[in-house]
Order: C-alpha cells, then sequence, then structure tokens
C-alpha cells in the first residue's frame, strides 16, 4: 500500500481522516506523451480498475463531457486522476495512477457531446512493442539490468525494480514478434519477482516474491463503529479443484534439467493429500529458472497462490486513495463470519463522491 503521510499529516492521521466523515472530489490533469501536464479536465466519470492477475494490470472507463477545446484530437494523451481529501488546512492530493487514453467515442447526449474513452497503464505500451528480430540474452547476463534496458529502450524512464545479483546460466533466446512485456515478465519469472506493474505515480515496479504468511497487515476493514464496509459482501469456498502436488521442471534437451515438488500433506489443511484422501496434481515446465534455489521458491509461490483460491471475498468499502499490487489485509466482517488476513488480487473505485470500492482478496494460507 502507498504511504498516506503528505505534509504535517502522518500516514495513521490520514487514515483516520479517511475512515470519519469527510468531504473529497476528484481532480483530473490531462498530459502529453512526455507527462508534461496541458489542462485539467472537468466534468470527468467512470471508474478505475485494478487487476493483478491480467498483463495489462490497471485500466480506467471514462467518460468525458465536451466544454470548449476539450475534444481530444491528439495521440497518446495520458490522464491523472487525483483522489482529493480536505482536512482543516486544505486539500491533500494522491494520485490513483497514469494511464494511456484510447481514440475516444464521442455521442450526443442532451444538449451536449461526450467522450467514452478507455485507458491503460504503461504497460500497455510493452505489450503493444514487439521485437522485430531475434532477442538473445547472454548468460551471465543479470536478470534486472536486463530487464531495466528493455523498459528504458521503451521510452519508459521511471522504474523502480528491486536490485538481483542473479544472472542468466545459459543464454537466452526469444522469437519475432515476442512482445517486451511477456520477455519482462518472463525474465521476471526466472528469479521469483513480481509480474511488472506500474504504481500510482506510474513508475514501473517489480521485487522478489514475499510469501503471503510473511507479510505485515497493511489495512484492516472490520465491521466496528468506524467502519467504512458497505453491504454487499460476498465469501466463495470451492475446494473441488484445488491442487495439492505442485510440480515444475525445465524441459532443456541442452542443458540441465531441474525439478522441484512440493506436496500438501498436511493434517491441518482442508485441500492437503490427508485430509482429501487423493492427489490433485498441478505440473508445468518452466523455460527458464535461475537456478535450483529459485525453482523451489516458484513452486511454493505456485502452491500458495493456487491453495488461496478456495476461499475469496468480495468486500465493498468507501473509497480509499492508497491501495496497490496485492496488498495484505485484515478483514473482519461479522455478517459473514469472517476475521482473517487475505491478500487483495483486484480493486475497483467509482470515480465520484459517495462512489464504492469493490475488494477482490483471496485468504492467506500457510503451506
Amino acid at each position: 500500500m502507498y504511504n498516506l503521510a503528505q505534509g504535517a499529516f502522518t500516514h495513521a492521521e490520514v487514515l483516520r481522516m479517511l475512515e470519519s466523515d469527510r468531504t473529497i472530489n476528484f481532480r483530473y490533469e490531462l498530459l502529453d506523451k512526455n507527462e508534461i501536464k496541458l489542462k485539467d479536465l472537468e466534468n470527468v466519470s467512470g471508474n478505475i480498475r485494478f487487476d493483478s492477475s491480467q498483463e495489462i494490470m490497471g485500466t480506467a472507463s471514462l467518460t468525458i463531457r465536451e466544454i470548449g477545446d476539450v475534444y481530444l484530437k491528439a495521440v497518446d494523451l495520458r490522464i491523472r486522476p487525483f483522489f482529493r481529501l480536505r482536512t482543516p488546512y486544505g486539500w491533500l492530493e494522491y494520485p490513483i495512477g497514469t494511464y494511456i487514453m484510447s481514440s475516444p467515442e464521442r455521442s450526443k447526449q442532451g444538449s451536449g457531446v461526450t467522450q467514452q474513452v478507455d485507458c491503460y497503464d504503461y504497460s500497455t505500451i510493452l505489450k503493444e512493442d514487439k521485437i522485430t528480430t531475434r532477442m538473445f540474452v547472454a548468460a551471465g547476463t543479470n536478470y534486472v539490468t536486463q530487464v531495466r534496458s528493455i523498459i528504458v529502450a521503451a521510452g519508459i524512464k521511471k522504474t523502480n525494480i528491486e536490485t538481483s545479483p542473479l544472472t542468466a546460466s545459459k543464454g537466452l533466446e526469444f522469437e519475432i514478434g515476442t512482445s517486451k512485456l511477456d520477455i519482462i515478465n518472463d525474465l521476471l519469472t526466472a528469479i521469483n519477482y513480481e509480474p511488472l506493474h506500474f504504481d500510482n505515480r506510474g513508475y514501473a515496479v517489480s521485487r522478489r516474491y514475499i510469501e503471503p504468511l510473511n507479510r505485515r497487515t497493511e489495512q484492516s476493514y472490520t465491521t466496528n463503529d468506524r467502519s467504512i464496509i458497505k453491504s454487499g459482501a460476498k465469501q466463495s469456498v470451492d475446494i473441488y479443484n484445488v491442487p495439492n502436488i505442485f510440480v515444475r521442471y525445465t524441459d532443456d534437451p541442452d542443458g540441465v534439467e531441474l525439478r522441484s515438488e512440493y506436496i500438501n500433506n498436511s493434517p491441518g489443511s482442508v485441500i492437503s493429500t490427508v485430509s482429501r484422501g487423493r492427489n490433485v496434481v498441478d505440473i508445468e515446465s518452466v523455460d527458464d529458472v535461475a537456478d535450483q534455489s529459485t525453482l523451489n521458491d516458484l513452486v511454493r509461490r505456485v502452491a500458495i497462490e493456487k491453495s488461496q483460491t478456495y476461499d475469496a471475498v468480495i468486500l465493498p468499502t468507501a473509497l480509499m486513495p492508497h491501495h496497490s499490487y496485492r496488498d495484505c489485509i485484515y478483514v473482519g466482517e461479522n455478517n459473514l463470519g469472517v476475521g482473517n488476513k487475505y491478500i487483495e488480487y483486484a480493486w475497483e473505485m467509482d470515480l465520484n463522491v459517495g462512489g464504492t470500492m469493490s475488494h477482490t482478496l483471496k485468504r492467506v494460507v500457510k503451506l
């Protein structure tokens, strides 16, 4: 989650203001392709969605009412929405992403004209930019250095990729037509990093994967006297197809084959081989991995993430501006009898005062 501290206010103080009676609104900056501000846009409505299961995680759907020269004719315009919170000393502003605007669809609405615009975070630049010749990565190349190089070469200058000492143990080759986003995420998977995503300020971000059980709770949503939970929370519990044996291996006829297996045989797990009395196997090959230790960590990661799916919660709350990639959240929802730690896989927020924010969460499990 992003730090809410701003000006004289600490994170905790801003959070308390957000969880009490509050006054909020939104501001929208129209930017050119170099992120130079052109103007503030008015009469904008819509929603933002961040879904960590998608290649392009951050998207927005906006409706803009035309006033004067608002008609968006330029190519590759960007829009940066801000969530604004009023305090006794003025407004605090929090960016909630930077998005590339697609060509708008114009329509007549009453006495005016509106533009419907679909927007995408900067992952779309890397998805649409494909290599036109075979790409070779030499053995000994540092994975993170290579990832940063690809991002910068695509014209994205703001990066925040955690440093790693791991290097490619063999030469790697990528076929003509492979998107740069696919290449980057393959390289990040090889060192057990998060897939590439973009933060609220438009920075390309990835870091080493940390098991949810080892993460601290970043936010609590509980049904108490300060609750901002709205009605309509849902829980689904489905263990039918959840695997309990996980295998990953490399299949390289010219190299050393690596293999790693994790078996969930814990009596305390409802999906384990012991509890179910049968094996549900998930097995796949991986194209590249840095070493055996990384493959072991990768298999545990797959086991954790696929085991999380059996307990999922959709939680509606008031709008909050500080959610990011797979935050760790405690949910205490008395009506559902839920009181557990979850990882937030997706969130969606209405861009209007009084709107709802929907959180898609999966339970933290112990392996």
